[in-house]
């Protein structure tokens, strides 16, 4: 389970900081970048980002452009970049499952071992026996609280790594929805 959470940690720190460092210097240029282009244009360019705002812009470029290409009833720009912002939504939420698994599984594997652990301990006290090895009961309990506290700082970590990512995925969308609102005006505007 440690070992797994870290993985994903690191994973996620790794996607976020890129994310930050891109969005810091791109975001207005990207709009200004993308409302000016012409479908002929679009599919010329064929592009791939890793600026999560220019994932939704081209995206709903894309449905815009098929919707022209298939039919008469063309998309409204509004619901076609609604629709790329929930496309979005699960790379910007990756592992949030696992992680949530991971919070509530841990204590409870840690609780196990120490019932377990505690079970192997009273196995040295022998009923109706004097004397019994304090030693060995004292220390198999000391054994099986490690587990439970293993578990804990698993489960901790794990949720203040998972509750800063769900706050950067908020704090996401509202730059997303924030850009995309700007990129619909300028759009318009240079459809006109």
């Amino acid at each position: 389970m440690s070992i797994t959470s870290l993985a994903c940690i690191f994973e996620r720190i790794a996607y976020w900081k890129d994310v930050i460092k891109k969005n810091d210097s791109k975001l207005m240029i990207t709009v200004e970048k993308y409302s000016t282009i012409s479908s002929i244009d679009f599919i010329k360019q064929n592009e791939i980002s890793s600026i999560p705002l220019e994932k939704v812009l081209l995206d709903s470029l894309k449905i815009i452009d098929r919707s022209l290409l298939t039919d008469k009833n063309t998309i409204d720009l509004k619901l076609a970049l609604e629709i790329s912002i929930q496309s979005i939504q699960s790379e910007f939420g990756k592992f949030s499952n696992l992680f949530s698994t991971i919070i509530t599984i841990s204590p409870l594997l840690g609780l196990l071992g120490t019932v377990l652990g505690l079970i192997n301990s009273f196995s040295f006290i022998k009923l109706g026996e004097s004397g019994v090895n304090a030693q060995e009961v004292t220390g198999g309990i000391s054994e099986a609280l490690i587990s439970t506290a293993t578990g804990l700082i698993i489960a901790i970590i794990t949720l203040i790594f998972s509750n800063y990512f769900n706050s950067l995925w908020r704090k996401q969308n509202s730059i997303l929805n924030q850009y995309t609102g700007r990129f619909e005006i300028l759009y318009r505007k240079n459809k006109l």
